[in-house]
């Protein structure tokens, strides 16, 4: 029987589903004749399961890394601490262009201009009120006076707009200037105290976290906060030490858990002490003893003992206007000089070697005892040759340098120390700075060594010998062109009289005979006042 086209379809496909395999979901007991093998059999589908404990997919990893990592608690820096630098400074700026502002519509009131007077009255205003905002925005937990204090201020601001409105209600009359002015000042008066008491409150939050932070980070990040809003502020100084600043940083100082911020809190009393009453802070807590603990301890690492330098150099720097004693150096004073002298020796940068140096020179300044301790641990040995291996260019360094040879050169036996370390050497060179430096510091720290140096070689001068070795140096010949040709000292009077000094000194010391008998009229046998005269004698035109 011949064979249908229909049953010839169905034949081809049961052929076809006799050949193929079917996942194991299709399975049931009414297709028992088709070969349905298990999944894992499969090569390709046995190594994915494989891999698949070891496989991250890519959406979940871009989730977890846009999730912030929880920090722990106390790690967490609070807002108002971390923002308190760049607040103060807009709040400090828009103040400023307030009080301008201010200042700008007095000089209107002045000259009676009253068309302007009230849009610059209605600017002021609205411009005092935008900073309330911001500042109510930025810290709501201010204290109750400064929010009285905000009263205040907007008081003072209606009051003087409706002074400034009643300029149009005024018929042919002038409008009353003494009451505007009057409103406008005692507007001015409110609002820097304002300013005051929100700079206060900020500052009060950073020492707060200098005090009382409970972790390493929020302390370091106060501490930063509070270097850069005193940082050529002497207001912000006040500020800082009025809310216990100085304290807070000694008793950090004072911690010996908190070695890993010790030199940032040294840097930050360095800066507060700009201003005088740091250092009377410095006095109450017993500064100089923590300072002389913490540099004379074998454990502090180098950053911190040239910390301690930079703050014992800024407390006893003679260039302040409010220069005094600070209680407890005499104390501390050996204890701190050899830990100084020390420090320069081992000094790894002429950085290093320049705070060390500086506060000593400044300590020879304090008391004549001193020069005592110095001698003992033979300071002109240390700095001569520290100088040397350290290469040091830098005219700041070699300034403080002279200082302490031209001090120390009183000694008997520092002037032998000066004279074995071939200080008389280095001196003569110290004559030879050039003063054309780019900036005016260098320039005058220029004659502060030619002048220090001349001293120095005057008081070392006290030998046939010692002198004629500065003559066989060419100093006597640098004293004679410093003396003559006054661009070579900058034009300096003190340079001047310090070379003419040493040498009528040498002259006493080597004789006449070294001199050219025009260096003797002019420069030896007249009078100091005379030869100094002579050399600073300038010719003027009175054209």
């Amino acid at each position: 029987m011949a064979a249908t086209p229909g049953s010839n379809v169905q034949q081809k496909i049961a052929e076809v589903l006799e050949g193929m395999t079917f996942p194991a979901y299709m399975n049931n007991e009414e297709s028992t004749k088709i070969s349905t093998p298990v999944l894992t059999d499969i090569d390709s589908v046995r190594q994915w399961l494989e891999d698949l404990r070891w496989m991250t997919e890519t959406e979940c990893m871009t989730v977890l890394q846009g999730k912030s990592i929880q920090a722990e608690d106390g790690d967490s820096l609070p807002s108002p601490v971390r923002n308190t630098k760049e607040h103060i400074k807009m709040v400090k700026k828009r103040a400023h262009i307030i009080t301008a502002e201010c200042a700008k519509l007095f000089h209107k009131l002045d000259k009676e201009r009253w068309k302007k007077v009230h849009s610059n009255a209605l600017r002021i205003t609205c411009t005092i009120r935008s900073l309330l905002h911001d500042i109510s925005a930025h810290s709501p937990n201010l204290a109750i006076d400064v929010f009285q204090q905000q009263q205040v201020v907007m008081e003072e601001c209606a009051q003087l707009i409706k002074h400034v409105e009643s300029i149009g209600e005024i018929n042919g009359e002038k409008p009353q200037k003494l009451p505007m002015v009057h409103s406008l000042t005692c507007l001015g008066q409110a609002f820097t105290r304002l300013i005051d008491k929100v700079l206060a409150h900020e500052v009060r939050t950073i020492v707060e976290g200098v005090a009382d932070s409970p972790s390493a980070y929020c302390i370091k990040a106060s501490i930063t906060s509070l270097v850069g809003v005193a940082q050529g502020e002497p207001q912000m100084c006040h500020l800082i030490v009025k809310e216990g600043g100085v304290r807070a940083l000694f008793t950090i100082c004072r911690q010996d858990t908190a070695n890993f911020v010790k030199s940032q809190a040294l840097r930050a009393v360095a800066t507060l002490c700009s201003v005088p009453e740091a250092i009377a802070e410095v006095e109450k807590v017993d500064g100089v003893g923590c300072l002389t603990d913490i540099l004379c301890d074998p454990l502090t690492t180098e950053a911190t003992r040239t910390e301690v330098a930079g703050v014992l150099a800024q407390i006893t720097s003679p260039m302040l206007d409010h220069y005094r004693h600070v209680s407890g150096f005499i104390e501390n004073m050996e204890d701190l000089l050899r830990g100084l002298i020390g420090l320069c020796e081992t000094a790894t940068s002429p950085e290093v070697f320049l705070l060390g140096s500086a506060a000593i020179a400044n300590i020879t300044f304090l008391d004549s005892m001193a020069s005592e301790f110095l001698a003992r641990y033979q300071v002109a040995r240390v700095l001569i040759t520290s100088s040397v291996r350290l290469k040091v260019s830098s005219i700041f360094i070699k300034d403080q340098l002279c200082t302490v040879l031209a001090n120390v050169a009183m000694l008997e036996q520092c002037r032998e120390d000066i004279i074995k370390c071939n200080g008389l050497t280095v001196l003569v060179g110290f004559l030879h700075e050039k003063p054309p430096y780019n900036k005016q510091t260098e320039r005058v720290a220029c004659e502060r060594v030619q002048q220090k140096a001349a001293i120095a070689l005057a008081r070392l001068c006290k030998d046939v010998n010692t002198a004629g070795v500065v003559k066989q140096l060419k100093g006597l010949h640098r004293l004679v062109e410093l003396c003559r040709k006054p661009k070579e000292r900058n034009y300096s009077d003190s340079v001047l009289v310090a070379c003419l000094a040493t040498l009528r000194k040498l002259a006493t010391v080597c004789g006449e005979d070294e001199f050219s008998q025009e260096d003797l009229i002019q420069l030896v046998q007249p009078r100091l006042i005379d030869s100094y005269l002579i050399c600073s004698s300038l010719q003027e035109s009175f054209v």
